[in-house]
């Protein structure tokens, strides 16, 4: 297999995270970071022995040495960073959200269909071996037919204005940090949804700190989702069935373990003890789609991505959470799909 050199922009904690777990890999070097920062950068080297420390993103994006670029910056600096990592000719693993809205995603991926290069959605989840076997156990039919599904990501932010997650500016917000995921759940299996409802409580600075989400389909399908920066709670997901319902222990979006209980209350656990925290495994795919010279990964598509923030953008125009990349929205738009929304300052 070949020896696909790798990039990292963007020094903060998921890049940590991913840098960890790429010593896991099946292949593929870590060969390059940059970040605004030279001493950032040289201290992220260092750590995870590192060839080249830039500080510049655009020096990493044009250099020779590196052929994949994963991005792990904030939100809002995705876009422009995918763009030009595109036309630079380099593959492109972008961290969630892919974009700030489906306009910025249905560019950047018909861009790389022009150019003829490799994007995926950094939706690392789709990955961990536990959901490869719930997608097993849902296909298999062991929980009879699918009727729904309950899903939570939670945890407590720094309160700080300036923060991320609560800064407008840089795309904050508990949807598109959190909520992207039990979206995303639901979604695997059902695709995008024919309703959404939520309730949001926004805060001070007008971004989104606890969502309560019932998506809907023609099929009968529904999903009771949550996510919060202000919050604890389990962090389980349960998807019930006709005949059985499958636990997906905590933190469900990277967890190790997984259940299966049928009607009569026998039970089928199964764990995985794979080392790290689970992002090798989205790398093990665009190596494996390098390989075989994809501009896509079949198992999480451009359509699956752009499925996604298309109901993030729906659900996000109900709030009322608007980022100054959103485009002006035209009435005749907002009809398209049933809504009842409510949102309340925190």
């Amino acid at each position: 297999m070949k020896n696909f050199r790798w990039g990292i922009l963007g020094t903060g904690k998921i890049a940590h995270l991913f840098a960890r777990d790429f010593s896991f890999t099946k292949s593929g070097e870590l060969r390059a970071v940059a970040s605004r920062n030279k001493d950032t950068a040289d201290a992220f080297a260092t750590e995870f022995d590192i060839e080249l420390a830039l500080q510049d993103y655009y020096s990493l994006i044009n250099s020779d040495e590196v052929d994949v670029i994963y991005i792990a910056v904030p939100h809002v600096h995705h876009y422009e960073l995918t763009k030009a990592c595109i036309l630079a000719g380099k593959a492109v693993l972008c961290e969630k959200p892919f974009a700030m809205n489906e306009y910025q995603a249905q560019e950047l991926y018909a861009l790389a269909q022009k150019h003829k290069v490799f994007v995926m959605e950094a939706m690392w989840t789709r990955f961990n071996p536990v959901i490869e076997q719930v997608i097993d156990w849902v296909a298999d039919e062991e929980i009879g037919q699918l009727n729904s599904i309950q899903a939570s990501l939670c945890f407590v932010a720094p309160t700080d204005p300036e923060h991320r997650v609560n800064n407008l500016k840089l795309g904050g917000g508990a949807l598109l940090d959190v909520g992207i995921y039990p979206v995303f759940l639901a979604q695997l299996f059902w695709g995008k949804p024919d309703f959404v409802q939520n309730q949001a409580i926004l805060n001070e600075t007008d971004v989104d700190v606890l969502n309560q989400m019932l998506l809907g389909w023609d099929n009968g399908a529904l999903a009771s989702l949550e996510s919060s920066i202000i919050s604890h709670s389990p962090n389980r997901a349960v998807l019930s069935g006709s005949k059985g319902y499958i636990e997906i222990d905590t933190e469900w979006h990277k967890a190790k373990s997984c259940r299966l209980i049928s009607k009569d209350n026998n039970e089928r656990a199964v764990a995985f003890d794979f080392p790290g925290m689970g992002y090798q495994f989205e790398v093990d795919e665009v190596n494996r789609c390098l390989e075989e010279e994809l501009i896509q990964s079949p198992n999480f598509t451009w359509q699956h991505s752009l499925d996604l923030v298309q109901t993030l953008d729906e659900i996000r125009q109900d709030m009322g959470v608007r980022y100054e990349q959103d485009p002006e929205i035209h009435d005749e738009n907002i009809e398209e799909h049933h809504h009842e929304h409510h949102h309340h300052k925190h």
